[in-house]
């Protein structure tokens, strides 16, 4: 056992547990199980890995707010809406989050019971019923949003612009093309054209989960529960929705998926901003990793493969998904 996870672990009232890594992306995750209750939790130590940086988000470290501000999110959700949703553990002292002595985070979770939607037999009434959570998670009002002041991040225009300068700095690097560059570049700029287009229409912007990836999506007896909110946020509800057809890329695993959604919300849906928000996923995965993508082998060929089916005829105004 490491000396940060023993550090850790003393904080909690959580007695000799049984432990597993799980992962390190944005954290460094483990399941803990108490033999004596039985009861099992996630425990996150607040290091991104080597390869993975939120410096785009305008910090080099986790801040304190931010994590409470992920407190508050599931709080939240689980006061407004029937989701099943993971909840955050108190420390000895009362808190959410634990400090350690190097002033690294520590927060720790409820385990929710499943499988992952990766880990899952795909159906209809899997994708269906993902659309329905997440139409569920966008009917949360916003006048109570607007006015809890959570600490969340923002993926909106500001954001891709700081992005185009995260993209600069690995040209200048010589780790993509100027080719490459260009056509990732038109790409943020006609996202940025759309988003425009949602100010004017939507005028107020929604609670997100912003990373609906497969493995952040859990089958758990009947229900579909969404875990990680590490990165969720303020946007329009399209970045959720372009984050589902990211990992979701059938037309009947998408068609399903928006039945679902439509039985729970009455929000219109415009493919057009789909696509925008598809490009903004792809983009967030791009800056979130450039401090290690000297080293990954694989990323100059994805950025091609991006740019061939989703950049370049996303700049050029052709779409690129269908769903019927």
């Amino acid at each position: 056992m490491d000396d940060l996870l023993k550090e850790a672990l003393g904080n909690y009232n959580i007695e000799n547990p049984k432990i597993e890594f799980i992962r390190h992306n944005e954290n460094k995750t483990f399941r803990l199980k108490n033999p004596r209750s039985m009861q099992e939790y996630v425990l996150r130590i607040h290091k991104t890995s080597r390869d993975f940086s939120k410096d785009i988000f305008g910090e080099s470290e986790q801040r304190l707010d931010f994590l409470n501000g992920e407190m508050e999110v599931l709080d939240f959700i689980r006061r407004d809406t029937d989701l099943l949703i993971q909840m955050p553990i108190k420390n000895r002292d009362g808190k959410f989050v634990t400090i350690l002595k190097d002033g690294t985070f520590v927060t720790v979770l409820t385990w929710i019971d499943g499988n992952t939607i990766e880990e899952t037999k795909q159906t209809e009434d899997i994708a269906y019923k993902v659309g329905q959570m997440v139409g569920k998670l966008h009917n949360l009002p916003k006048y109570k949003i607007e006015s809890s002041n959570i600490k969340r991040y923002y993926y909106d225009k500001k954001l891709l612009l700081n992005s185009i300068v995260k993209i600069r700095s690995i040209l200048d690097a010589r780790i993509i093309s100027t080719e490459q560059y260009i056509a990732i570049e038109k790409a943020i700029s006609e996202v940025i054209i759309r988003i425009s287009e949602l100010d004017a229409k939507e005028k107020h912007m929604s609670l997100v989960h912003s990373d609906l990836a497969k493995s952040n999506l859990i089958v758990s007896g009947s229900q579909i529960v969404p875990i990680d909110f590490s990165l969720s946020g303020y946007s329009y509800y399209y970045m959720d929705l372009g984050s589902l057809f990211s990992h979701f890329t059938e037309a009947n695993e998408r068609k399903d998926i928006m039945a679902g959604y439509r039985s729970m919300n009455s929000k219109t849906i415009d493919l057009r901003y789909i696509e925008a928000f598809i490009v903004f996923q792809i983009i967030l995965f791009i800056v979130t990793h450039t401090k290690g993508a000297a080293k990954m082998e694989w990323f100059g060929e994805a950025i091609n493969r991006w740019s061939r089916e989703f950049f370049v005829p996303f700049s050029e105004g052709t779409p690129f998904i269908r769903i019927d």
